[in-house]
């Protein structure tokens, strides 16, 4: 091989030599960084498009802040964040001034933490009891009558934010003096006020007449008793717990 075939492949082998050695010093960096300048944009792209979105449901949000205002300001005063009998005894005084019956007595026991209602129990097992005794005879089968069925429990709902710690229950029984439609109007008028007022239990007394040689004797008002519950949802105590 002569002297300048020799030189000529060296300087083909320095020239590969140079250029691999330029793109993996020079050209493989930008390359890499251009890639990655590529994905954190594509990132950065679906955020913003994550961002608006966000924007957007929050606006719409924001168009319905007056009424949901409106809402919650009427369930603190359905359940008040105190027990405020005072003011509970004057709108059962003047919803039975409106209904046309007097207040005979309004009984306010002390407040009780909430307990959570329990599962309802399991199916009747009477049929598998039945089934399972090994003494059980044939008999023969009656003819098919009606039987009364009965409704199948509500089923049960409750809020984990809702504890024995933050909500109490306050028991109320409340009797009024009047005529059937005057109570019924009470118990409208009662229902429909802010102070959310459950009743559970209705009973009633018939009038009594004087000694028949009264002449003077009047039949009094019928009696109407309505007992249930108010509630008081504490949110300091809810703070509390949620800290806790």
């Amino acid at each position: 091989m002569s002297r300048n075939r020799l030189m000529l492949l060296l300087a083909v082998v320095a020239a590969v030599v140079v250029a691999a050695g330029g793109f993996f010093l020079g050209v493989q960096p930008q390359l890499d960084r251009a890639a990655t300048a590529k994905s954190d944009t594509e990132s950065i792209s679906a955020g913003n498009a994550t961002t608006r979105a966000e924007i957007a449901r929050l606006r719409q949000q924001a168009k319905t802040l007056p009424e949901m205002r409106t809402r919650l300001a009427t369930l603190q005063a359905s359940v008040p964040d105190a027990a405020g009998v005072s003011s509970f005894i004057s709108q059962l005084n003047g919803t039975a001034d409106t209904a046309g019956v007097q207040v005979a007595t309004i009984t306010v026991g002390d407040a009780t933490a909430y307990s959570p209602p329990a599962a309802p129990a399991g199916g009747d097992t009477s049929s598998d009891a039945a089934s399972s005794d090994g003494s059980a005879t044939a008999t023969a089968t009656p003819a098919p009558t009606a039987v009364a069925t009965t409704p199948a429990a509500p089923e049960t709902a409750t809020d984990s934010s809702i504890t024995s710690r933050n909500f109490s229950v306050i028991p109320v029984s409340v009797t009024v003096n009047g005529e059937f439609p005057g109570a019924l109007t009470f118990v409208r008028g009662v229902q429909s006020n802010s102070r959310l007022f459950l009743i559970d239990s209705i009973s009633s007394s018939s009038p009594s007449t004087a000694a028949a040689d009264d002449s003077d004797a009047q039949a009094e008002s019928p009696s109407w008793t309505f007992s249930g519950s108010i509630y008081v949802l504490s949110d300091a105590a809810a703070a509390a717990s949620a800290k806790g």
